[in-house]
């Protein structure tokens, strides 16, 4: 004996059931993503960055000499304002621009502070020709992570001499 067809009443709320079923899957990711307003309370939970010193002294032309269009890298030691290493900065720039007293480079750095949180910055910024004075530029703050997770905003480094900034955040 064979089994007996569904009914076309049965395979309609098989078919019903069925596009539900996967309304309810497509759009359940779409539930789960935040409200802006979410996000926008998330990013407020990120700790308060300390102001503190980017120290390049040194490593300004660790790949050599900056040179239009070429990458380079730098590194600076983050110090707090009693004078003591808690981090260090990471840097991948490209010179895109020539100047009379100074260029102007596009930077991308990682902040890594030694208990491991890490926010990153992108800019463009000028580096002073030698014997010219060195300017103050912002970043902008992309990320972080651990304590720094969900941060915007922007870094300010102001020049305290050469290679040398005090960094603060807003």
């Amino acid at each position: 004996m064979r089994p007996a067809l569904p009914t076309k009443r049965t395979l309609a709320l098989v078919l019903a059931a069925t596009a539900v079923g996967t309304a309810v899957v497509i759009s359940a990711p779409a539930m789960a993503t935040d409200t802006p307003q979410k996000s926008k309370n998330r990013s407020t939970r990120a700790a308060q960055v300390p102001d503190f010193t980017a120290d390049y002294t040194g490593s300004e032309a660790l790949s050599g000499l900056p040179v239009l269009g070429v990458p380079y890298g730098s590194r600076a030691k983050l110090n707090d304002l009693g004078g003591n290493q808690f981090g260090t900065a990471y840097g991948n720039c490209v010179k895109d621009e020539i100047g009379s007293t100074q260029d102007q480079v596009l930077c991308s750095t990682v902040l890594k502070f030694n208990d491991g949180a890490q926010i990153a910055l992108t800019s463009v910024r000028p580096i002073a020709h030698p014997g010219a004075e060195a300017q103050p530029f912002d970043a902008i703050v992309t990320g972080g992570t651990l304590k720094y997770e969900g941060i915007t905003g922007s870094a300010r480094f102001t020049p305290q001499g050469a290679s040398v900034y005090d960094v603060s955040f807003s």
